[in-house]
């Protein structure tokens, strides 16, 4: 396993971060490349109402203090600990990495920037708004699963993509949460995302889980075919399986540490 944060400096952790992914990346984009080039568009979905806003925000996590980024640029692609803070996320280690595509060419965008942020392992987000139910029971095990904010968790984070279009992040996996205890409506683990790229309008989708080895991943297929957002967007079928991502142990061993995903977003110029 590499050294915690508290053994690093956070240069050489990017560095290292930067040179594990790299090697994930190459693999992978190796054998998909243009290739694996998705003919539709990958499905808009909602921006939904946690998008880290200025001020909106529970604890304000920025990385960079540059006053002229918004928050939610501020911060890094590495999610799984925070810039001056002792100590890990909570959670599932995962790394996604891809291209962002253009879906009338085929080819690569570079410089687009990609922002990403989800709920903290627990399910809870940090916003203000996300103020409802702090506990609720397993929709299993009846198992009390209480809402926590993670000081240790990044929430957000940005990454530009290069000249080959390739992105990377690291971060956990999401919590599910309640949207209707009464109804049985659950939101299942998740990641936002809204990617700005030159010359295209902003695009705003989500990202879903798949793999034997994520911890939930029995109950979140069972709640992906009624999650509000996937039904809100009229996604079919075939759309639904366009946004869902597998992960899975590194078949090239390099990666010890979280399980890897690939995805490449096909966007409209």
């Amino acid at each position: 396993m590499p050294p915690t944060p508290e053994h690093l400096s956070r240069r050489k952790i990017l560095k290292r971060s930067a040179g594990i992914v790299g090697v994930i990346m190459s693999g992978l984009f190796t054998h998909h490349g243009l290739a694996a080039f998705l003919a539709e568009p990958t499905p808009i979905q909602a921006l939904g109402p946690f998008f880290p806003d200025e001020g909106d925000e529970v604890d304000a996590i920025r990385e960079n203090s540059d006053p002229s980024l918004p928050i939610s640029e501020a911060n890094d692609q590495d999610l799984t600990f925070v810039k001056g803070r002792k100590g890990k996320a909570l959670g599932q280690l995962i790394y996604l990495s891809g291209q962002v595509l253009d879906a009338k060419s085929g080819q690569p965008i570079p410089h687009a920037v990609l922002i990403m942020w989800s709920a903290s392992a627990s399910g809870r987000y940090n916003h203000k708004g996300d103020d409802g139910v702090y506990s609720f029971p397993h929709p299993k095990t009846g198992k009390i699963i209480e809402r926590i904010h993670d000081e240790h968790f990044q929430y957000w984070g940005k990454s530009v993509t290069n000249k080959q279009g390739e992105y990377w992040f690291k971060t956990i996996v999401p919590g599910f949460y309640p949207i209707d205890l009464q109804a049985k409506l659950y939101r299942p683990s998740h990641l936002h995302f809204k990617i700005i790229a030159p010359n295209s309008s902003t695009f705003v989708t989500q990202l879903y889980f798949r793999g034997d080895n994520i911890s939930n991943n029995v109950l979140n297929q069972e709640l992906l075919p009624n999650d509000v957002v996937i039904v809100d967007a009229g996604l079919t079928p075939e759309e639904q399986k366009r946004v869902i991502v597998d992960y899975a142990p590194d078949p090239s061993g390099k990666i010890t540490d979280g399980l890897v995903g690939h995805y490449n977003f096909v966007i409209p110029s």
